[in-house]
């Protein structure tokens, strides 16, 4: 009962109902009865897929309403219902079975894995209850959710392709009675056929033409905002952009993945489905119809009469030629995965040449720069070679296929034509119907190349979606460290071991204390866990077992050796990880000049590469005025005054304490002058078994 309540299950009855209607209507005619079973099998359909991706599912509730449409304006043309000029207009009956077969091809098709792959980044957006991310416009009407009106675009859009088929169909007839009329010399049927029937229909094409360019480009921007949006928030949430190195899922350049991928995935999607759509539509439609001119073909020269030959002949030249285009095609998808991961490499190192380009001059590095250059280039000439050889051999293969295809069917028609057994408008409409069935079996041969990179596109999402699986289920929890909250005011650690992403373990303590209002200073050998130990604090390192516990309710900053500087104003970068709108110019320049960058403190608004304008010691200064203006209560700072001179540093130390009473700092350090700017200490002390344990000492002083 449940499913019968269901969207699609309500659409089920209805149809079940029509298609008795149908049959069963007292005093009304009848359509053929393939007709009618039709639509039980539509409504069959119809609740089989209830639980299928929701993508494919506006598919299937789109072809079993076009059933309906089709079925019952055929049966109001028959009953006088519809003017002339419209009843004109519309396809021969069998189209609405074209609906059921498609239908049914969805739902088979909806169990394969390269069609899971591809749906289970499709999915999310179509279920989605979010609100839209864009201004509407004309599709206002359309839905008040993303979802939703994301799912009524789709829906449109296969509409438009059945109109825009429908037209096809009936321009083959129309092409059968004008050259009739021509080899008839009937120039009244002539006229009313150029004016009074192509004229309309020629209308119709630009209009949905139009409407199909407008649908299609709303239903791409509004999909790639919001996936686009999806996935980096979730690639930054919690932590995942930094655990994704560590999992097993080779997930390179996630940059590239959400901008550029993104946006071919959805193009690719969109006007592939849809395109096969039509050509599934265009098959089913014109395989009728050459079916009926070839039912009683007469091989040429010879009296042998085969059932449906051009059917036959066409299915076997198009399957031939598939397979053909497939075995010399295949190796594409490899080629074209790999190429975007050369593209990408190259471009991040130009990047970051152009990053760090002050220490690349400084070291004289400009030729080993490009000697690295050099070499990543060469692999995208290498691959993209590759790549220009496959697709000069996949084309000489596919331009040959469809230059037979253009007299082929001539070939074929002609003896009849010239036996006088068909006239000029059948032949044409049989050639033109076989191009039609050969173009749409042919679909897989003519985007063979764009299928490839759709595929190899499809796997790189599809890596970068696991690998964020992965990075979300290493936390903490799921590798033995626990990640808790203190309800007293210290920072804990018990039964605590650290381990490498390789397996071998760094720090191990049976239990330590951070507490509330005491300057702590870590050392220890370099390598011996302490940024470790930091980062386990903060609640990203996700490989360990134990426990950690965090003061409930109270803010933490930590700050590391290297800052990192966005790009954009000063006062964005001051701000940061805040926004730019939490602190007033004052506050800001307040902050500037106690971390000793008083020459910065007019610059708020100015743009500029900061990360390479100011130098290393400017740069952890920068960081500081960011802890003075966060004001945390617990401020962790890896080593984040080391570029300092030894005065500045305990300049900055004791600004610290005079602009944030109320914060806990605990640094790392290497300085001795460290010790007397800390009220305790804890020392990274070695173990027999090669792991670091953390220790507190008496006193700074007994550290010295």
């Amino acid at each position: 009962m449940a499913a019968l309540k269901s969207g699609l299950g309500i659409q089920a009855v209805l149809t079940a109902i029509v298609a008795l209607l149908l049959i069963a209507a007292p005093g009304l005619p009848s359509p053929p009865l393939y007709v009618s079973l039709a639509g039980f099998a539509m409504a069959g359909i119809l609740l089989a897929s209830r639980n299928i991706s929701a993508y494919l599912k506006i598919f299937i509730s789109v072809y079993g309403i076009g059933f309906l449409f089709l079925a019952l304006a055929k049966q109001a043309a028959v009953l006088g219902l519809l003017p002339p000029v419209l009843a004109a207009l519309l396809p021969p009956e069998f189209a609405s079975t074209g609906a059921v077969v498609f239908a049914a091809i969805v739902l088979a098709i909806s169990y394969l894995q390269p069609i899971r792959d591809i749906t289970l980044i499709a999915d999310p957006y179509f279920a989605t209850r979010d609100e839209p991310t864009r201004e509407i416009g004309p599709f206002r009407f359309l839905g008040r959710t993303e979802g939703t009106l994301g799912q009524r675009l789709v829906a449109l859009s296969i509409f438009i392709t059945f109109a825009q088929v429908a037209l096809q169909l009936r321009l083959n007839f129309w092409y059968r009675d004008l050259f009739n009329a021509l080899q008839e010399y009937k120039a009244e049927v002539f006229w009313y056929q150029l004016i009074w029937i192509f004229g309309p229909l020629a209308t119709v094409w630009v209009i949905i033409g139009m409407l199909d360019v407008f649908v299609d480009a709303s239903l791409h921007i509004r999909w790639r905002t919001w996936l686009t949006k999806s996935l980096y928030e979730r690639w930054l949430d919690g932590g995942t952009h930094y655990r994704i190195p560590f999992t097993d899922e080779h997930a390179d350049n996630p940059d590239q993945r959400i901008q550029s991928d993104v946006n071919l995935f959805i193009q690719q999607t969109t006007t592939l489905s849809i395109r096969l759509l039509s050509q599934a539509a265009t098959l089913v439609s014109f395989m009728v119809i050459l079916w009926s001119l070839s039912r009683d073909f007469v091989l040429p020269f010879t009296d042998t009469v085969i059932p449906g030959f051009l059917v036959w002949l066409v299915i076997g030249y198009a399957v031939i030629g598939t397979w053909l285009t497939h075995l010399v095609g295949r190796p594409l998808i490899g080629l074209d995965f790999r190429q975007e991961k050369v593209e990408a490499d190259f471009r991040f190192s130009l990047a970051r040449s152009r990053i760090y380009s002050e220490q690349i001059a400084l070291l004289r590095g400009e030729r080993a720069e490009t000697v690295r250059l050099r070499g990543l280039f060469n692999s995208i000439i290498e691959n993209y070679l590759g790549i220009i050889y496959r697709r000069i051999k996949l084309g000489s293969l596919t331009l040959s296929y469809s230059q037979i295809s253009v007299v082929f069917p001539y070939i074929l028609a002609a003896p009849s034509y010239f036996a006088k057994k068909i006239t000029l408008g059948q032949f044409q409409q049989t050639a033109d119907a076989f191009s039609s069935v050969q173009g749409a079996l042919s679909f897989f041969i003519s985007s063979y190349t764009t299928l490839a990179s759709y595929k190899a596109n499809t796997n790189r999402l599809s890596s970068f979606k696991r690998a964020m699986t992965k990075a979300e289920a290493l936390s903490g929890a799921g590798y033995g460290l626990v990640q808790g909250n203190e309800s007293r005011g210290d920072v804990t650690a018990k039964d605590l071991v650290l381990g490498l992403p390789d397996g071998r373990e760094i720090v191990q303590t049976a239990g330590f204390a951070l507490p509330k209002g005491v300057a702590t200073l870590v050392t220890g050998p370099s390598g011996s866990g302490k940024s470790t130990l930091f980062r386990a604090i903060a609640g990203i390192w996700p490989f360990g077992k134990g426990r950690v516990d965090v003061p409930a309710g109270q803010s933490a900053l930590l700050l590391p050796q290297r800052p990192y500087i966005p790009l954009g104003t000063l006062r964005g970068a001051v701000s940061y990880p805040n926004t730019t709108d939490q602190f007033s110019d004052d506050a800001i320049r307040d902050a500037l000049t106690a971390a000793q960058l008083p020459q910065l403190a007019d610059s708020l608004d100015l743009v500029d590469a900061w990360d390479q304008r100011l130098s290393g010691g400017e740069q952890q200064r920068l960081a500081i005025a960011r802890a003075i203006l966060a004001k945390p209560d617990w401020l962790f700072l890896d080593e984040s005054t080391a570029a300092l001179d030894e005065p500045s540093e305990a300049g900055i130390y004791r600004t610290l304490r005079e602009k944030l009473p109320g914060t806990t700092i605990v640094s790392i350090g290497h300085r001795s002058t460290l010790h007397e700017l800390h009220d305790g200490r804890i020392d990274m002390q070695p173990a027999n078994d090669g792991r670091f344990e953390p220790k507190r000492l008496p006193a700074p002083a007994a550290a010295e």
